[in-house]
């Protein structure tokens, strides 16, 4: 996201040299063209993957996370609405979409879950 902005930025352009996410974010909050464009694009890419995932195993939820999901608001419409328009074949209305309630240390929560469940059970018979 923050490469497709640099790339198209227009080289007279007041932006930060190096934008993450979350500001280009920020920025299509507070109106900006191109970053509405950049949020745009990423939606309909995410909605494509989404639409895949939908496609394949028809799945009851898609929790979506991660720190750009923070925008949630910039993006959820954009990805439903790939979403109606690739999934003709599958029953997507039932699909529902959700944020994680995990937050930025879900991976780290979901490595220490797999380490207990791999070594913990291991651990305790060893005993």
């Amino acid at each position: 996201m923050a490469a497709h902005f640099k790339k198209n930025a227009p080289a007279d352009a007041s932006y930060p040299a190096e934008l993450s996410a979350k500001e280009i974010c920020e920025l299509a909050q507070q109106g900006d063209d191109l970053a509405c464009r950049v949020v745009e694009r990423e939606a309909y890419y995410l909605g494509l993957g989404v639409a895949n995932l939908i496609n394949l195993f028809v799945p009851d939820v898609i929790v979506l996370g991660g720190s750009i999901m923070k925008s949630s608001g910039l993006f959820l419409d954009g990805i439903r609405k790939v979403i109606r328009q690739g999934c003709r074949f599958v029953p997507f209305e039932h699909t529902e979409l959700a944020l994680a309630s995990l937050g930025e240390d879900a991976n780290l929560i979901g490595a220490a879950c797999v380490w207990h469940h791999r070594f913990g059970a291991r651990a305790r018979r060893v005993r």
